[in-house]
């Protein structure tokens, strides 16, 4: 699979055909439209060229170490699997891990305000 489900906070598929997932908390909402400045190392140039441009619908979220596809609205996305230009697998996300480290915190991301380091790469590649 090149694609697969994203999912809420509470992990439940919002549309898995399309693996669609509407994000609502405004903190959550912040982290992933400031991504989009964020250019990780990619596994080719034709990627590398895609991040850097403002108007692909491709996005890397350095909070959840994952590349996806922004689909029909800046809040609907489908995580990717594999570049789309040279097939190179691509890092797990780290989704699930974020919203359970928050759990274990205490600390609900739709209800509280989220610790600043949780909103870019800081909390797992610095662990």
């Amino acid at each position: 699979r090149c694609a697969r489900t994203v999912t809420t906070a509470r992990r439940q598929p919002v549309n898995a055909a399309l693996g669609i997932n509407s994000m609502s908390n405004m903190n959550i909402v912040m982290m992933l439209k400031n991504e989009k400045a964020t250019v990780p190392e990619c596994c080719c140039e034709d990627m590398a060229e895609a991040l850097k441009d403002h108007e692909h619908p491709l996005y890397y979220s350095g909070a959840y170490q994952e590349f996806g596809l922004l689909l029909s609205s800046e809040f609907e996305h489908s995580v990717l699997n594999y570049c789309l230009w040279c097939g190179s697998k691509l890092p797990d996300s780290r989704r699930d891990e974020w919203f359970d480290k928050l759990e274990v915190m205490g600390i609900d991301p739709w209800e509280h305000d989220i610790p600043i380091h949780f909103l870019n790469s800081s909390w797992w590649s610095n662990a």
